[in-house]
């Protein structure tokens, strides 16, 4: 998906692990994060940062980048098809968005709520269920239409886990064996 010498957004970076990965493999990379301190861990990888808001307008010009990943935050957000729209903005024509997100079609959190009768935990940190952060809950057939909503075209599907179960039936039911899922999708 990502090229040499594309322009790519690493939108809510972090502390720019994937900004730095990306940058490895010839990408020009801008990191946007609303966080001083994790964007201070990004230019010390040596990557152009921005300090913003994903809630907000993004402060980029209309198509201006290649490529956007979105990683691990439209499940923390209020209103995710705003920055959907604002991505679709920055994005140039064609331009692609990789956005990935826990996947609550994932068989232990299906069997996790016909058990316990709740969403799980996907942040594993032991708060109660009204003290998470995650307030989005996507699986296959949702984040799809999510980004249909704004017009984007569906190109691939994948799953992410690190259990060896999971990784045994992975390729063939990705929504399915997925802890985390990753969609690539085309403007």
């Amino acid at each position: 998906v990502f090229c040499k010498k594309q322009k790519v957004l690493d939108l809510a970076s972090g502390e720019g692990a994937v900004s730095e990965f990306l940058q490895t493999l010839g990408c020009e990379v801008i990191a946007l994060d609303i966080s001083k301190e994790a964007l201070l861990k990004v230019k010390k990888r040596g990557i152009k940062t921005v300090l913003g808001s994903v809630e907000e307008k993004l402060p980029f010009e209309n198509e201006t980048f290649d490529a956007v990943f979105w990683g691990d935050n439209v499940e923390h957000l209020f209103m995710p098809q705003k920055t959907l729209k604002e991505i679709k903005r920055i994005l140039k024509k064609k331009g692609k968005l990789i956005i990935s997100t826990p996947n609550m079609g994932y068989w232990r959190y299906r069997l996790h709520f016909l058990f316990k009768g709740m969403i799980p935990q996907t942040e594993w940190y032991g708060k109660n269920s009204w003290e998470w952060e995650h307030i989005r809950f996507f699986n296959k057939n949702i984040i799809n239409d999510f980004i249909k909503s704004e017009g984007f075209l569906f190109n691939n599907f994948y799953g992410v886990s690190r259990r060896r179960l999971d990784k045994l039936f992975m390729n063939l039911f990705p929504e399915i064996f997925g802890m985390i899922m990753v969609v690539e999708v085309t403007k």
